[in-house]
């Protein structure tokens, strides 16, 4: 090993040495790479130099909660509920690398990638936070989440901190077709029966309008025009998700005597929120949710009740009850504020056949010109002085 040393420094390598001098790594292991040759005392190096994953971590989530932490996606703030999440991922993949938070930046390779994955899907009853505690496999949702929290902190490693990093290949799961969930009238009321006052109105709001949990919880007075009926969710919006969510809501005859009372409650200014502390916390929210659920009976009715609708569903709720009321594919996608219509088609097969047999006969007269016939003979009696139906 002495040897070792004094070659490494007649070869010129006192970085080798600096490192081995600082506790960055072992004489052990670096005799050990010396003696193999190839490029092991380069790799060496690399993750001596690397710098440690714990207090990288901390740096970027502190970066996500700050002005400057804005979404190269979205082009806006991260939200609360995301920067939660991704804490979450990061924890899990800390219990998995060999050295937790102590772990180098250079660890995280496609290698480890392979061993998260297989560890997040096994189904043995493991005990690791990467398994579900039923021992069933978590889904595949689930897993990409996970992968979305690296690729979001491998982007910030690269544009923010100019860090060079290899972003390891990360090959998502692939998803089953959206949750179909949505509550009935009869659900809906007793969720009303049993939520707690002061929330009906947070929850009245997402199933009348269709409106995202964090653009509701976001929403201020200012937003809200009650002698027009409508709610506009703009770019202003802090809780807006994307360009195609900025949009105006239908304000429903029931939802605006709720709204009503609530202006009556708490403070109504322009600049105040709808839903004040705690109304506005999502995990306040979640929490009361699954309350309601349990007491309105919407849960699996196993021996540990757990809710089968989430707040979320509420939503999809307000999405099937337009289509079933026939609201054309391009209005509901504007009034959920959906990127693609793809996103609403969805739903569309809950619209009633009556509207697709007059979707068609409207089509028919078109090509056969039925309809240029009847408008040439409207025109006609008009300019006659004869009144048209």
């Amino acid at each position: 090993m002495v040897n070792t040393l004094v070659n490494l420094r007649d070869a010129g390598r006192k970085d080798l040495i600096g490192l081995l001098a600082a506790g960055r790594v072992g004489l052990v292991e670096l005799h050990e790479a010396y003696l193999n040759r190839g490029d092991e005392l380069e790799q060496l190096q690399a993750r001596a130099e690397s710098p440690k994953l714990g207090l990288l971590i901390n740096e970027w989530l502190e970066y996500l909660r700050s002005p400057a932490g804005v979404s190269p996606r979205t082009k806006r703030r991260y939200a609360d509920q995301t920067i939660r999440r991704y804490r979450v991922s990061w924890e899990g993949f800390f219990e998995v690398l060999p050295n937790g938070r102590e772990s180098r930046l250079s660890d995280i390779t496609s290698g480890f990638i392979r061993e998260y994955r297989n560890q997040r899907v096994r189904a043995d009853g493991g005990t690791t936070r990467n398994t579900r505690k039923d021992g069933g496999r978590p889904s595949a949702a689930t897993i990409n989440r996970d992968l979305v929290a690296l690729s979001s902190f491998f982007r910030w490693c690269g544009d923010v901190k100019g860090l060079a990093v290899q972003k390891p290949r990360m090959v998502r799961e692939r998803e089953p077709q959206g949750r179909e969930r949505w509550l009935s009238p009869e659900e809906i009321g007793a969720v009303e029966a049993v939520c707690p006052s002061a929330w009906w109105p947070l929850f009245t709001t997402l199933i009348h309008t269709g409106m995202r949990i964090g653009e509701a919880q976001g929403l201020l007075w200012g937003d809200v025009h009650l002698d027009a009926r409508r709610i506009s969710i703009h770019e202003g919006h802090r809780r807006v998700k994307t360009a195609s969510s900025v949009r105006d809501v239908p304000i429903t005859e029931p939802l605006a005597e709720v709204l009503a009372r609530q202006s009556a409650i708490v403070r109504a200014g322009s600049a105040d929120p709808v839903f004040p502390a705690p109304l506005n916390n999502y995990q306040a929210a979640y929490s009361i949710w699954r309350k309601v659920c349990f007491h309105a009976g919407l849960h699996d009715g196993s021996a540990k009740p757990k809710p089968n609708a989430t707040i979320h569903d509420l939503r999809h709720t307000f999405g099937v009850s337009a289509a079933k009321a026939g609201v054309p594919l391009v209005r509901m996608q504007k009034l959920m504020g959906h990127a693609s219509a793809h996103m609403t088609l969805r739903y569309m097969r809950h619209a009633p056949e009556a509207h697709f047999r007059e979707d068609a006969a409207s089509i028919s007269d078109v090509l056969v010109g039925q309809q240029n016939r009847e408008a040439e003979a409207r025109a006609e009696l008009a300019r006659k002085g004869f009144k048209t139906a």
